[in-house]
């Protein structure tokens, strides 16, 4: 909630239900869910409004509004007396002995879900606490709102992709680590070209089922609005084994898509509905961004909510590069495994190096023994800026997608106290962000590159 709104929850809670009233059907047909208690017709009614991100909302405003009508039906009679200290103190003493006592609590609580306003007074005039009627309605009321709410709302829920837990997955379907396990994907360090990563190759998809009596699930896909399964074997082995080596087993889905969770191996998360389990591992498709889901069935099916991610399965085009001399005069003379002198003109570099998912791009004149250095260009005209390193990365523009078109750099490599009379090759390599086969490991490469020979 924010300091300066302290009505936003408030707000938000009315602009859903809002959003919901316009469906007066949808409504009707919600409503009636949530009071039979049914969280699979209930979810697929606000899914069908795209309100299934508001669950817990409109699940609250519908649990607490009938709370105040029920309540006064109980409680005909308004309090008088004022709430001040003493008045709090002697509720206390009164209603801590019902609440230490766990079938005192729950018999109480059954009476007033089921309205009966005789056995109600009668039980609440055997515990002392009539005149707190109303007090003891709202308490009881608010915590069997907070566990059907819970209850209502509760979905399958994709839990990793790639490694990487899907709350850390933005609205772009871009997902940064710590992946779990953490050498799979690195923390985030934007300014070294990594995080706010697509996947590729195959993606490790874990979940939960959130349904105890879960028999069966599959894991949909899309990338137009509709949805279809994902259906493909699944590797994995029971442990503990007989002696070595692990029999390595594979499990499959029916026609349908559907996986039986009592086939679930053991290295998968065991084949009980409970708990994180592996539940494929997606053999991601062409570039794009698409919407994965996780369904359930015991008899009615639960839909989790849609898990954004980008995919990238492609390499960054083979970067472009091209070496001029531009001589005093200004001529520019083509550099092609050429040999140059100082005195000759300064070098000019031009390069194209580009990809959707940019991460970072390096252009460094590599020489003999290992010498690797990093050009950086000079001001032109000279004496306007500064040196400008042709490396770069994205640093957290992910608008950012390298050189996407030819540009060119003047290069002064007598002015480099690290480059020696020598042949170099201009080396230009570029990354792109993708986590491959559920590990980070500097993306796609792709690679350019044009030899001079540089003379003093």
């Amino acid at each position: 909630m924010s300091d300066d709104d302290p009505f936003q929850e408030l707000r938000a809670s009315i602009a859903a239900a809002e959003v919901l009233a316009k469906e007066p059907e949808a409504f009707e047909e919600a409503y009636k869910a949530f009071l039979a208690n049914d969280a699979s017709l209930f979810q697929a009614v606000l899914d069908r409004v795209d309100l299934g991100h508001e669950c817990h909302r409109i699940c609250h405003l519908f649990c607490e509004k009938r709370c105040i009508g029920h309540c006064h039906r109980l409680c005909p009679e308004r309090p008088e007396r004022p709430v001040e200290a003493a008045e709090i103190r002697e509720f206390v003493e009164a209603f801590s002995g019902v609440t230490r006592n766990k079938q005192v609590l729950a018999r109480l609580a059954s009476i007033a879900e089921k309205g009966d306003g005789k056995a109600w007074q009668a039980e609440l005039k055997q515990h002392g606490l009539e005149r707190f009627c109303h007090q003891v309605c709202q308490f009881l009321c608010r915590e069997r709102c907070k566990r059907i709410c819970r209850e209502l709302c509760l979905r399958p829920d994709i839990t990793r992709i790639s490694s990487i837990p899907t709350p850390q997955f933005g609205p772009l379907g871009l997902g940064n680590g710590p992946g779990v396990p953490p050498f799979h994907v690195d923390p985030p360090n934007p300014a070294q070209g990594r995080g706010d990563h697509p996947v590729g190759g195959s993606s490790w998809l874990m979940g939960v089922f959130n349904f105890a009596s879960a028999a069966q699930y599959k894991v949909e896909v899309s990338s137009t609005g509709s949805y279809s399964p994902i259906a493909v074997p699944v590797d994995g082995y029971n442990w503990p084994p007989p002696p070595p080596p692990p029999p390595y087993l594979v499990r499959n889905p029916d026609p349908g898509g559907w996986y039986n969770v009592s086939e679930i191996f053991l290295s998968d998360g065991g084949p009980t509905p409970v708990g994180e389990k592996t539940l494929l591992y997606w053999p991601t498709p062409g570039d794009g961004t698409y919407h994965l889901r996780l369904v359930v069935r015991d008899g009615v099916e639960r839909v989790g909510a849609p898990r954004i991610v980008r995919v990238d399965n492609t390499w960054p085009p083979t970067p472009l590069i091209s070496l001029e001399l531009k001589t005093p005069s200004g001529e520019l003379k083509p550099l092609k495994c050429g040999k140059v002198k100082k005195g000759d003109g300064l070098i000019r570099i031009t390069i194209e190096a580009h990809d959707p998912n940019f991460s970072a791009v390096s252009v460094v004149a590599r020489g003999n023994s290992s010498l690797s250095v990093p050009i950086e260009a000079v001001p032109d005209p000279p004496g306007v800026g500064s040196a400008v390193s042709l490396s770069k990365t994205y640093n957290g523009n992910v608008a950012d997608t390298g050189y996407p078109v030819p540009t060119s750099f003047l290069w002064d490599p007598w002015s480099d106290p690290r480059i020696v009379p020598c042949c170099y090759v201009v080396h230009i390599v570029i990354n792109d962000r993708t986590v491959i086969n559920d590990f980070w490991s500097s993306g796609h490469v792709s690679e350019g590159w044009e030899a001079i020979e540089i003379g003093f």
